[in-house]
């Protein structure tokens, strides 16, 4: 989504405001949780020839009778763990249904290219300014400011554009949303929607123009881990000692995964997210004391990626 636009789609996407917690959990200091997905560096990366990527897909039919969104898998089974307590079977649901989802990325990333694959177009903050509109926004936002302002922060976007490796399909934008799952006896299977005629899922609703198609593989993973720590995390009580980015991030690399994102596409993921969700609940109205904690912790993402672990003595704008 480009925030640039007038017509910005200011609703927050489908129903991830359902799994978040209640006031002040969001901003919770402490390590980012994108940190345990994170491959090796650029020279380290391991896309080499797009050859090894086209391997025959798994034959798997579209969705069909019994088939929810991941979003209600996971707000049913987080309030069951909130009724019931992280019970073994319920630990080993939430296991599988992220391994689900990391497998229908796996698929996806090895569909074979062909001469007709459309090639997917960046995501807006590797090609667009930050929006002058953050400028604006009152200091209980978070370190706005700060971010905007941080070197680290602007070499993460710049190297992110310059390391981008158009090889494989990609969905562009495969949030918990943008999954529906399947339960055939006793096994889940998860699909992901809009990612394109030719892909091993079939066919499936039409992603939005240019999103999907030949791109880099390391956005989709980043962008799965970004909303886990987002939307699930929080939702779940640190007592539980239960960590789904992390299991995320596992279970993609035991199905054969090869496209963890490095630090920098991770800093640059976290700093898209922060504009596109500030941009949905502060444009054209005033966000609630909970909206602007959650808000806040948001925006201290990108800089504890980069290693700053002070933000609160910072301005959160510029006069």
């Amino acid at each position: 989504m480009s925030v640039l636009a007038e017509g910005v789609d200011r609703q927050p996407t489908a129903r991830v405001i359902a799994l978040r917690p209640s006031a002040g959990r969001h901003a919770a200091a402490g390590r980012s949780p994108e940190v345990v997905g994170l491959g090796p560096e650029p020279d380290e990366s391991p896309h080499g020839t797009t050859g090894r990527h086209a391997i025959a897909p798994f034959p798997v039919d579209a969705p069909g009778t019994g088939a929810r969104s991941l979003v209600r898998e996971l707000e049913d089974l987080t309030e069951q763990m909130h009724a019931h307590g992280p019970l073994p079977s319920l630990r080993v649901d939430l296991r599988e249904l992220l391994a689900a989802w990391a497998a229908a990325l796996v698929r996806l990333h090895r569909t074979p290219l062909t001469p007709t694959t459309p090639v997917a177009e960046l995501p807006w903050v590797l090609t667009e300014p930050l929006p002058d509109w953050l400028d604006d926004l009152p200091g209980d936002t978070g370190p706005v400011w700060a971010v905007r302002a941080h070197p680290g922060i602007r070499r993460a976007v710049a190297e992110t554009r310059r390391a981008w490796l158009p090889v494989q399909w990609v969905h562009g934008d495969p949030t918990g949303d943008e999954v529906v799952v399947t339960r055939t006896r006793g096994s889940v299977r998860a699909v992901l929607l809009g990612a394109g005629r030719d892909t091993p899922d079939g066919p499936l609703a039409p992603a939005r123009a240019g999103r999907s198609g030949c791109g880099d593989p390391r956005w989709d993973v980043a962008t799965a881990l970004d909303w886990l720590a987002l939307a699930l995390g929080p939702a779940l009580d640190p007592a539980w000692h239960l960590d789904p980015v992390a299991t995320f991030a596992g279970q993609y690399r035991e199905l054969g995964g090869d496209a963890l994102p490095n630090r920098a596409t991770a800093v640059a993921r976290t700093l898209a997210s922060a504009v596109e969700w500030t941009a949905q609940l502060t444009l054209d109205r005033d966000p609630s004391e909970d909206e602007r904690a959650w808000l806040s912790g948001l925006w201290s993402r990108p800089l504890e990626l980069v290693g700053r672990t002070r933000t609160t003595s910072v301005p959160a704008r510029r006069s």
